[in-house]
């Protein structure tokens, strides 16, 4: 899998080289406008795919969203998600202050108290419960 994505990283790059020269080297006439234009566009185009294609593969390879699953079925949704914020939060804070912080833990609360009414006494969406600790999730 991994030399696949190797494969298709270079490609991806390869392409974006020859339709950035192609676009450059296109001309103002008009016969040099339709086919070479919609060539590199084309060219273009499966090098967006092909490096999505590798994003893609490294994003669902994550480790940390099987941690949050792991977790969920410990601690239920509720206790999971204040965490996850949390430490999203508080790991995209810019100056560290105890200040900071404290509302880096503040708002990831607020969301889920407010995210709990809604879910659970507006629209009545069942959620994943504790099974680590049975009534806290």
């Amino acid at each position: 899998m991994q030399r696949l994505m190797d494969r298709d990283l270079l490609s991806a790059l390869v392409l974006f080289f020859i339709g950035g020269v192609s676009l450059s080297e296109a001309g103002t006439d008009v016969r040099n406008w339709i086919f070479p234009r919609l060539a590199t566009y084309f060219i273009l185009a499966v090098a967006v795919v092909l490096l999505t294609r590798v994003v893609f593969a490294a994003v669902m390879k994550h480790v940390p969203d099987i941690v949050y699953m792991f977790v969920m079925y410990g601690f239920g949704f509720w206790i999971s998600s204040f965490l996850m914020l949390s430490l999203a939060s508080i790991y995209l804070t810019l100056d560290k202050t105890l200040r900071n912080i404290g509302l880096a833990m503040v708002v990831p609360l607020a969301a889920c108290i407010v995210a709990y009414v809604v879910f659970l006494h507006v629209f009545y969406v069942p959620l994943p419960v504790a099974t680590w600790w049975p009534g806290v999730g």
